[in-house]
């Protein structure tokens, strides 16, 4: 169909049926009966933009009175384009230059729109030429006056104007949509788990609502152990099409890719709700269907023992997120959304999660690319170990919360421990935050790089920020030292405050003076010092890890290709920050720290929707052009994107961008580069080899 006109099918067939006017008996809209599309060129300024005014395009075909009623079925009306014409030359609609890029439409298709003065029809092509033809059938735009959705508006946006109704299964599920796209919030994708036993997939039936977030998991600051929830974010709302001329026609046609979306948190903490993850903004902008969710976590979703009988094995936190991806693969065509074209992606804790599904078969074939964001390979410690404990080792955290819980003495310590009081379960000691090695989802101490055992082979991209474990310390050391001075003292810090970073295993104080870690030569000397501090962090916690991990997929040619990043323009998210992570005076153009996480509301066209304010222009446009290039990745296995894709939507300054930096290129073996990601960014050599190895962690040692 994508290489049909549907006006031509509309002269064979004329079919236009009804659109989704009446209401459920429980007062929601009836499911839709229309495709529809949120068209808009989405460039994060919000209500600052000056790009052309978005629409709602419903791409069953109207004559001109069905046309109006078919608006006004979802309280619009007829769309008034901008003028169209410049000079003597119509100027291209670009959101209707897309569809046709995609293959939607020929350039020659029109659409109903409002008439003008005395017309009684109006149409247009999406390269601005006006028609008045009465007698066709033909797709409409409909007026799109959704407002704009913010973290302190999300929940006024609803109005039962603006709501829509997916059939998904036996289910039919109401979310509404905002200026940006559809929203589905608060989806259960799986009944209430038992305690230490995995989730499965919710055979949902009925009517629900999708309006609000649905709770987060158990953590420190409250939560539920009723949590198993996902949030989704589409431009296309498809309804199944089958015409009979076309009886090889796919059930939903022009599907989009999935980001599938898994959020950090060290495995203890956060939700899928956070402001700065929101996925509205990515999913309009790459014109993509965007996933996030909730997982267990702390001892919820990770406690683990051998003890012979207790049947608690962990990983179900993990396993919740195989059950996420199988509720998507087998329900997400319904949002648009192509099953066959999943990329996981996460960071810190998220992007170790990717990391353990690329290594589970139990997650084979679920998804078809990855994305890891500042995943945390390298030092041994309690929160951050280079492998993934046994289940003798993680016992040793098991029989500590027998004793701290008071079950260690009961009759039975496995039931004690099932229902002791959830608060008391989660406490601050004896915390389980890592995966295991539980022979069911996780068979191997870390992904495999060399040998014969299994690995996803699907394409990734890997990353970290420039400076991410800088945040650490600067938290925490007025606290713990007042002023220091030093370099040994802020390396001896690092590395025996158990209270921030676990026991690292590695006296840091040996590259207090190393020369593969020389102190900058100007600056004020105690931040000299945290610098020096930061990068071994960073290098030992991060970075190698992540450098080893792209090297050896490349090397031994495990991955179809491997796409490397370096961050050099963050903005700290208010929730995660420290002083020296922040711009000085709010000017990006400085030197500052680029942290751990400081990239995540960027690359998720987050910042408005958080209410981080833009620091200058560049801003955003640097979101825009890293969700360029991560739904570039989506679409095409490839960051980089299509000249043509840019063209057809206008997106000026990212084909900029683009043409002056040059190409993002996958990893090489013998000649590794990667991307610094910045305003004017480019290919540069993969660095800090010599302080890698200076700390044990040079490109090979994962390979051991």
């Amino acid at each position: 169909m994508a290489s049909k006109s549907l006006a031509l099918i509309s002269a064979v067939y004329c079919f236009g049926r009804a659109v989704a006017a009446p209401t459920t008996a429980g007062g929601a809209p009836a499911p839709l009966t229309n495709s529809i599309s949120i068209l808009n060129d989405n460039d994060v300024w919000a209500e600052s933009s000056k790009r052309t005014p978005s629409a709602l395009l419903i791409e069953n075909l109207y004559d001109n009175e069905g046309a109006a009623k078919a608006c006004a079925s979802f309280s619009e009306k007829l769309w008034t384009p901008p003028t169209a014409n410049q000079g003597d030359k119509p100027h291209p609609i670009y959101p209707l230059s897309y569809q046709v890029y995609l293959g939607k439409y020929s350039d020659k298709v029109a659409f109903r729109i409002a008439p003008s003065g005395d017309q009684k029809c109006r149409t247009v092509t999406a390269n601005g030429e006006f028609g008045n033809d009465c007698s066709i059938s033909l797709p409409v735009l409909c007026t799109h006056t959704a407002p704009a959705t913010t973290k302190d508006s999300i929940n006024a946006n609803a109005g039962v104007q603006y709501h829509v109704t997916v059939e998904a299964g036996n289910q039919q599920i109401t979310g509404f949509r905002d200026a940006a796209g559809f929203r589905f919030d608060g989806i259960r994708y799986a009944p209430t788990p038992k305690r230490f036993e995995h989730s499965t997939v919710l055979e949902g039936e009925g009517s629900v609502t999708a309006l609000g977030y649905g709770s987060q998991c158990l953590q420190p600051s409250g939560g539920s152990e009723d949590c198993l929830f996902l949030n989704i974010a589409t431009p296309y709302l498809p309804t199944s099409v089958k015409l009979p001329h076309f009886p090889g026609q796919a059930e939903f046609p022009n599907s989009k890719p999935v980001l599938f979306f898994i959020h950090g948190g060290a495995f203890t903490h956060n939700n899928g709700n956070l402001d700065g993850y929101d996925g509205v903004n990515i999913a309009s902008r790459g014109d993509v269907v965007v996933v996030k969710f909730n997982y267990r976590l702390g001892n919820f979703g990770f406690l683990a023992t051998d003890k012979q009988g207790a049947g608690i094995t962990g990983n179900y936190g993990i396993g919740d997120q195989i059950t996420a991806l199988k509720w998507v693969r087998a329900n997400i065509a319904h949002f648009g959304g192509d099953p066959d074209r999943i990329t996981i992606s996460g960071d810190s804790a998220g992007a170790m999660s990717v990391r353990v599904l690329m290594a589970s078969e139990a997650a084979k074939s679920l998804f078809s690319a990855a994305i890891m964001m500042s995943p945390t390979i390298g030092f041994g410690s309690d929160t951050l170990p280079a492998t993934y404990p046994t289940l003798k080792e993680a016992s040793v955290k098991f029989n500590g919360l027998l004793e701290q819980v008071g079950c260690s003495k009961a009759a039975d310590p496995i039931a004690c421990i099932k229902k002791v009081d959830s608060e008391q379960l989660n406490g601050p000691f004896n915390l389980a935050d890592w995966p295991v090695i539980d022979n069911q989802i996780l068979h191997v101490p870390d992904l495999p790089l060399t040998g014969n055992k299994y690995i996803a082979k699907v394409p990734l991209i890997i990353g970290t920020t420039r400076d991410e474990w800088a945040i650490s310390i600067s938290s925490f050391n007025a606290e713990y030292y007042g002023d220091i001075y030093s370099t040994f003292e802020y390396l001896d810090f690092a590395g025996t405050t158990p209270e921030i970073f676990g026991n690292v295993n590695k006296n840091l104080t040996l590259f207090a003076n190393h020369p593969a870690f020389p102190k900058p030569t100007t600056g004020n000397p105690d931040y000299a010092a945290f610098n020096v501090t930061a990068r071994v962090l960073t290098d030992g916690i991060s970075k190698c890890g992540a450098w080893s991990t792209a090297y050896l997929a490349a090397k031994n040619n495990l991955l179809p290709a491997v796409y490397v990043y370096e961050v050099n323009r963050t903005y700290q998210s208010p929730l995660y920050t420290a002083p020296e992570c922040e711009a000085p005076n709010g000017d990006p153009k400085q030197e500052y720290f680029k942290c751990h996480s400081g990239d995540l509301d960027l690359t998720l066209g987050a910042l408005e929707f958080a209410g981080e304010k833009p620091r200058d222009r560049e801003d955003l446009m640097f979101s825009d052009l890293l969700m360029d290039y991560w739904t570039s990745f989506a679409w095409n296995h490839d960051p980089n994107p299509k000249e043509q894709a840019l063209l057809a939507r206008g997106f000026w300054t990212s084909m900029e961008q683009v043409s002056k930096t040059g190409k993002w290129e996958s990893l090489k073996a013998e000649q590794p580069t990667m991307r610094r990601l910045q305003w004017d960014g480019k290919q540069v050599e993969l660095n800090e080899r010599e302080q890698c190895e200076a700390l044990g962690l040079g490109r090979e040692y994962l390979a051991k």
